[in-house]
């Protein structure tokens, strides 16, 4: 119980910081934040610390993290695991201290700028140009799969493959164009930042184009493009309304959220298998090799409808990352000073002058720890920054994210300049910030250059290109309401 409660202190702490920040600032896209931190920091340990107190028994209400103890180690409530809730509590607060520290004391002041065009047909062929450039690389990849009978998601994801960066920076660009363009394109008459411009066949071929992209990552397995996409493209719907179509938002939503599901339903199948119920191929897992798991079953058939409904929805993210501190204390991990700031400096060397790069701070903690690379567990930002550099620099490492979260904060919607990328960079910062959280927390400090280009560059990028080609276009006039 006395992990309960350590949680239950650090959870209302971070609960009294955001509401004050909100209070003070008003901006929405810090609430969708702090509860993207929260699910990936703290929700899993209100269920682990029920499981383990249970003796394990959580498979009943659908709990699956299980396989996770044979990739790494057994996860106990012992005295490792409030370290990690300490060391998780320490790297939010100092996060929040950070923003806390950064944002203007009174309102932000918003930009009395009018808005400014965008011409969707650039949306529109961006996000086909970028698809059919993805394919064009992972064709061959594709082939080979489907004509062996495997998985593509499982043959794309464990084969390198030349171009396999390019691929995925055009899978996010195509997710971009469309769900950001189609999302201001709904906000209707009357937006605060963004107008639209274009026919009004523009308002139909958002949707079918796509779901034509969703098949296409669906055959793929990929599912963070348009977790990534729905989330600024839902931030940026409600910075730009000024009355919120919620009709409209509803099929928005609707268009991602069954794609979403269905993906990591059927990802794991090939062509030939997907017809089929999963259960028919299946055959009888061997038990958990893990002792304190000798009585739970590796596959449970749902015996309810509670247990459906928790295998359906309950997911592993919560869990994957959580139990990195656990690990760093159970195997008494030591830090590596400096470690991501020299695969940042030697990331910025292109490959072909240096092909092998300095290992991250996920190498070396899954090297201590005697795990595998790439089996389905990740390290949090929180233990990424214990291995440079301690105890110390896990408050560090949350007090800078927070500064620069601050920041963003301060500048949104306050810049009324001639500079245009500066304009619309203080319209989309903190949705960009937030939208890129899930891979920022699941990673060390190596993302920062990730997100300079995946979570800034490239939304702000298509949306630059798209107000440049209206602005060359002053003649046309602003569409209607549309689909």
């Amino acid at each position: 119980m006395k992990a309960y409660l350590l949680l239950f202190f650090i959870s209302a702490i971070l609960l009294l910081g955001t509401v004050a920040i909100y209070r003070k600032t008003r901006q929405g896209s810090f609430l969708l934040g702090m509860c993207i931190l929260y699910f990936w920091t703290f929700l899993g340990a209100w269920f682990f610390i029920g499981d383990a107190l249970s003796g394990y028994q959580g498979y009943k209400i659908g709990l699956a993290y299980y396989y996770l103890m044979e990739k790494m180690f057994p996860f106990e409530l012992d005295h490792c695991y409030t370290v990690a809730l300490w060391g998780y509590g320490l790297f939010t607060v100092a996060l929040l201290a950070g923003v806390f520290l950064m944002i203007p004391r009174k309102g932000a002041r918003q930009s009395a700028s009018a808005p400014l065009p965008l011409d969707h047909r650039v949306f529109l062929v961006v996000a086909v140009v970028a698809a059919v450039a993805s394919f064009l690389i992972v064709r061959p990849l594709m082939m080979q799969a489907i004509q062996d009978g495997e998985s593509v998601y499982l043959v794309t994801r464990t084969t390198f493959f030349e171009g396999s960066t390019i691929h995925a920076l055009c899978n996010e660009l195509a997710a971009f164009s469309l769900l950001l363009g189609w999302s201001l394109y709904l906000t209707g008459d009357g937006p605060r930042h963004f107008a639209r411009t274009g026919g009004a066949w523009i308002g139909y071929a958002y949707p079918v184009a796509l779901v034509l992209l969703e098949l296409y990552l669906m055959l793929l397995g990929n599912k963070h493009e348009l977790f990534m996409g729905l989330v600024l493209g839902l931030l940026l719907f409600f910075g730009n309304a000024q009355r919120p179509a919620y009709g409209r938002l509803a099929i928005y939503v609707g268009f991602v959220a069954v794609p979403l599901f269905l993906t990591g339903q059927v990802r794991g199948r090939s062509l030939h298998e997907l017809p089929k119920d999963p259960e028919e191929k299946a055959k009888v897992p061997p038990p958990f090799t893990v002792p304190i798991l000798a009585h739970v079953p590796r596959a449970p058939k749902a015996s309810g409808p509670g247990m459906r409904l928790g295998q359906m929805f309950f997911s592993n993210e919560m869990f994957a990352a959580h139990f990195s501190l656990y690990g760093i204390c159970r195997n008494h991990v030591r830090p590596v000073p400096g470690i991501s700031a020299r695969y940042l400096a030697s990331s910025l060397v292109p490959r072909l002058m240096q092909e092998e790069r300095p290992p991250t701070a996920y190498d070396a903690y899954a090297d201590q720890c005697g795990l595998m690379e790439g089996q389905g567990y990740t390290i949090h930002q929180a233990a990424a920054w214990y291995m440079n550099g301690g105890w110390p620099l896990v408050g560090v490492g949350g007090l800078f994210f927070g500064l620069i979260w601050g920041l963003l904060m301060r500048w949104n919607g306050r810049s009324s300049g001639k500079w245009l990328p500066l304009r619309i960079l203080s319209v989309m910062g903190t949705s960009c910030w937030t939208a890129y959280l899930p891979m920022l927390v699941r990673d060390g400090p190596e993302t920062l250059k990730a997100l300079l280009l995946e979570g800034f560059a490239l939304p702000i990028g298509v949306v630059l290109l798209a107000a440049i080609f209206a602005m060359r276009h002053p003649g046309r006039e602003p569409v209607g309401h549309g689909t």
